[in-house]
């Protein structure tokens, strides 16, 4: 397969990529099932359906990538960003690690084959962490997940006893903790959360609702749910809905649904209308979706709070300038997570594997989230000589914890009244 992103689709990756980063515990890719198979030439098999990785012959390379078939516009982001990791290690005068991509194939019944030499993996979109666990510690593999986000991560800490499932881009929470902490600090600390079941986001509603309550505020609801689940095709709910706001009158409304679909354009028309108990401008909207949906937000006669950037690392800036000179428009995480996987894959490779405890050895073992982060440079120069390192990530802070996710930090933005 060539892995080069310039015969770019034209598919706008967003989507793909917050469906691939978003939804690995509850999602379409995550919900199939991910089995291992075992032979002298074959460790490892990932069956979608009657899908499956095609690989026409054992690998010799000592690292393997996984991409999906499907979700073009979301690989060739993260293609762009791991190609210009490696452009960045030629910079430092070291030669990017060679990797074997292997596919998602819809038609094949083949497995992933791999050899002797395989150290490492790049785990496929969406990742079942299960398989992914058992595989790692019995083949003494570095596991790398470029795409993960969501649920799966609570469990890594039970999954990865070994430290051998390595993160790159940082969890949800964080930007539900971001955008709780600033609607705080608007003085909104009484907030109902109404959520559209057809929304994705609606699946992280419940994880707002406990990280504001941690934080001080208060979850306003006549049900004993905290959070509203409202089908706008159904009028009595809307009603409903629109009682409950009157009689509550919180501070903000936290929404998780689509900005022109219908149940917003109904609460907007209302709140315009003084009918939600408040006048227009009284109450704020706090928009719980991926920045991307909320770009292009219409202004309206009250306060809204939206995710202005997602959790990321502190390399982002220099990473994003470089992107953008090259490529013509910005980075999203998919592609700073390509950029950090190309950096730690070219600098295993500089050094024989760490042994761990038991012996064996850890190919990713030298990464050391103590450590003051440092450019690519001074880990390649460190690296050679054999020395452990943290590296200054873009997509989160790269600390590689066992079972943690690493973090990062988001930002919000204040859509004011017009």
């Amino acid at each position: 397969m060539d892995p080069n992103p310039e015969a770019e689709s034209k598919v706008n990756s967003n989507d793909e990529a917050e469906s691939a980063v978003n939804t690995d515990s509850s999602g379409f890719i995550h919900r199939l099932p991910f089995r291992v198979f075992r032979s002298a030439a074959v460790i490892a098999a990932t069956l979608i359906g009657c899908q499956s990785l095609a690989a026409s012959s054992s690998s010799q390379s000592a690292v393997i990538g996984l991409l999906p078939d499907g979700l073009s516009g979301a690989k060739a982001s993260f293609l762009s960003g791991f190609l210009l990791g490696q452009e960045e290690a030629r910079a430092c005068g070291v030669d990017p690690v060679a990797v074997d991509w292997q596919t998602f194939n819809g038609d094949h019944g083949d497995a992933l084959s791999t050899g002797p030499e395989t150290a490492l993996l790049v785990a496929p979109f969406a990742a079942d962490l299960r398989v992914l666990s058992s595989l790692a510690q019995d083949r003494k593999l570095g596991v790398v997940l470029p795409y993960q986000r969501g649920e799966s991560l609570v469990n890594l800490a039970e999954l990865d006893p070994e430290g051998r499932l390595h993160s790159v881009l940082t969890p949800l929470h964080d930007d539900l903790e971001q955008l709780a902490a600033d609607a705080l600090g608007q003085g909104w600390k009484r907030v109902m959360v109404v959520a559209d079941p057809s929304d994705r986001s609606a699946d992280q509603a419940e994880d707002f609702v406990e990280t504001f309550q941690r934080l001080g505020g208060r979850v306003e609801s006549f049900e004993e749910a905290l959070v509203q689940i409202v089908d706008p095709a159904n009028q009595v709910a809307l009603k409903r809905l629109f009682k409950d706001l009157s009689w509550k009158g919180p501070d903000a409304l936290v929404l998780a649904a689509p900005p022109d679909g219908p149940l917003a354009l109904r609460l907007a028309s209302e709140q315009e209308k003084g009918a939600l108990g408040v006048t227009p401008t009284a109450r704020a909207w706090v928009w719980m979706l991926p920045s991307h949906r909320v770009q292009d937000l219409p202004a309206r006669p009250w306060k809204q709070l939206v995710l202005e950037q997602p959790a990321h690392g502190p390399a982002w800036s220099g990473f994003q300038e470089r992107f953008l000179a090259q490529r013509g428009h910005n980075p999203d995480l998919l592609a700073a997570s390509g950029y950090d996987t190309a950096r730690l894959l070219t600098l295993a490779s500089l050094a024989p594997s760490p042994v761990s405890v038991e012996g064996t050895r850890h190919p990713l073992g030298w990464m050391d989230p103590d450590l003051d982060p440092s450019s690519l440079c001074d880990a390649v120069t460190a690296r050679l000589s054999g020395e452990s390192v943290r590296l200054r990530g873009a997509a989160s802070d790269l600390s590689q914890r066992p079972g943690q996710a690493p973090s990062g930090e988001a930002s919000t933005r204040l859509v004011s009244g017009r």
